[in-house]
């Protein structure tokens, strides 16, 4: 009986379809990895944006008595008048809004004629809260402003424009770990009469800056 000299021949067609095989689950298995982190990524970075907090002028009222010009012995401006602003401060945020002191300062001709300021609070997540501030025209400011002949001009017409800015600076902290700062702002055009001191016509618009 004769032996062949010959080695058996290997099949390696089964081994490499499973390898491939292999391969490819784990390629699948990888994206579908990569996917579900990248959704989860975009999910974690909407929650982590934080929303603009809305200003909203509730109500303006004016206590007091507008420009008088007295001409003698020598030309002066009588003028006491107090604004009594109420402003509401929207939180969309899922976390409260911790802000400091809230400012609005008053605004006539482009010059500052008066300033308020509030003390520091926090907004409640998905919530709201009023703002009270009080703020008193200075006349040596509203002369300055306008000069004698301008404010001659505006008591004459029935009518004193001032405009108020409202700034409310503050933070957002988004699941305990991202703090961002935000400062939710309101301009609002106010339209005073002269006769009566009330207010005839107020225009508002809010913006925030993160």
């Amino acid at each position: 009986m004769s032996e062949s000299g010959g080695m058996p021949p290997q099949h390696h067609g089964p081994q490499k379809v499973r390898r491939r095989r292999v391969l490819l689950c784990l390629a699948f298995t990888a994206l579908a990895l990569l996917l579900v982190a990248a959704a989860a990524a975009i999910a974690l970075l909407a929650v982590l944006r934080p929303r603009d907090p809305v200003t909203e002028l509730l109500s303006v009222n004016a206590t007091g008595v507008l420009p008088r010009v007295v001409p003698l012995p020598t030309v002066s401006v009588q003028l006491n008048v107090t604004f009594l602003l109420v402003v509401r401060v929207r939180n969309p945020n899922p976390a409260a809004f911790r802000h400091g002191p809230a400012a609005t300062s008053l605004y006539y001709r482009g010059a500052a004629v008066g300033y308020g300021e509030v003390p520091a609070g926090t907004v409640p997540s998905r919530g709201a809260a009023t703002i009270r501030m009080n703020m008193t025209v200075q006349a040596d400011r509203v002369v300055a402003a306008a000069g004698i002949g301008g404010l001659v001009a505006d008591v004459l017409a029935g009518e004193m424009e001032f405009e108020a800015r409202t700034e409310v600076p503050g933070t957002v902290t988004l699941l305990g770990l991202v703090k961002r700062g935000v400062e939710a702002r309101s301009v609002c055009r106010v339209v005073i009469g002269v006769a009566d001191v009330n207010v005839r016509r107020q225009e508002c618009h809010n913006e925030a800056k993160l």
